[in-house]
């Protein structure tokens, strides 16, 4: 007979109860409710995460013999948890894991898939009703997949929707946004040069094991009217140094646009193309005349996430696992 309990640093006791019957161990373990305040012993003071809240609780059951190695599953729940962050906070956390553990071989997702929903994230972007399924084995084969499904956000005065992606990935995971508000978008990326304002929408299709790409043939177009302003001392600068480009700048100060649509190519070195056209008039200078506009911008994202302070560790993962390619 085996019985004990297992504790460390406020975390537990988790009662622990096994039986050997001659060929096979067999046991389980219960773990009582607890504050997830307990855990913050367990995280490193650089990552700037304070726990303030929230509740676990989890149970597992195993078996061992000659021949089959060891056998667990269960699961852990995680109720209403929230933390601090170096620039925000999260609330509102619920987690559900159900797994199984045979031949070195991990099933998250018996059942029922492992759920993640979070109400709020307070940060650069402000995120609510976050939701996240995920199913499946690691490691992923292509007989044992692992997907990542009903992937929603509520951002930007917006929806954001992952449809799916499986691993190993076999055809590109669809992101799609819907009726994003460009002002808060430009707040966020703190443009100075120019403001727009309105609604946009689009579809990337992600990849996240291709030689080259990470978005290919990718849009995004207005979702309704669109207005942009450009900055007033950057036209009068352009107009002093070229006059026939103040000429045209001019009709940039103030533009409606009822139609614009961009695309989209991200490659795996991080670097961002977007090359877009644009109509509209200026009701100022002749609300009449139709402005028609291509614009093509480029820039390294890697490096622009650096400059907000967003997902250093994301940044690296990307840096390692896809730069390099398959």
């Amino acid at each position: 007979m085996l019985n004990g309990k297992l504790h460390g640093k406020g975390i537990g006791p988790i009662p622990v109860y096994g039986r050997w019957d001659g060929t096979r161990l067999r046991g389980e373990a219960r773990w009582p409710r607890q504050s997830l305040l307990a855990f913050q012993t367990l995280i490193p003071a650089d990552l700037g995460f304070i726990v303030r809240g929230g509740n676990i609780y989890a149970q597992a059951a195993f078996s061992a013999a000659r021949g089959q190695g060891l056998r667990a599953g269960g699961h852990w729940v995680v109720k209403n948890a929230g933390m601090w962050l170096k620039n925000g906070n999260v609330g509102g956390v619920d987690f559900v894991l159900p797994w199984r553990l045979q031949e070195r071989t991990w099933q998250l997702g018996v059942r029922s898939p492992v759920q993640l929903r979070i109400k709020t994230v307070n940060g650069l972007f402000d995120m609510d009703n976050v939701s996240a399924d995920l199913q499946g084995f690691y490691p992923p084969t292509e007989i044992q997949p692992l997907t990542l499904s009903n992937v929603n956000v509520d951002m930007l005065d917006g929806k954001l929707r992952l449809n799916k992606l499986q691993l190993p990935q076999k055809q590109a995971a669809v992101l799609n946004f819907n009726k994003l508000s460009v002002s808060k978008l430009f707040d966020v990326l703190k443009v100075k040069q120019l403001a727009m304002s309105g609604k946009i929408s689009g579809e990337l299709p992600v990849l996240l094991n291709d030689n080259q790409w990470i978005i290919q043939q990718g849009w995004i177009a207005n979702d309704g009217d669109l207005t942009l302003r450009l900055d007033k001392d950057t036209v009068d600068s352009i107009g002093k140094n070229d006059l026939t480009a103040g000429v045209a700048m001019d009709w940039l100060r103030y533009l409606e646009i009822s139609r614009s649509k961009a695309y989209v190519t991200l490659d795996n070195l991080g670097i961002l193309v977007l090359q877009s056209e644009i109509n509209g008039v200026n009701p100022v200078v002749d609300k009449k005349r139709e402005v028609r506009l291509n614009y093509r911008h480029e820039e390294n994202i890697f490096q622009l996430w650096r400059s907000l302070r967003f997902g250093s560790n994301l940044e690296e993962w990307l840096e390692k696992n896809i730069s390099a390619g398959s």
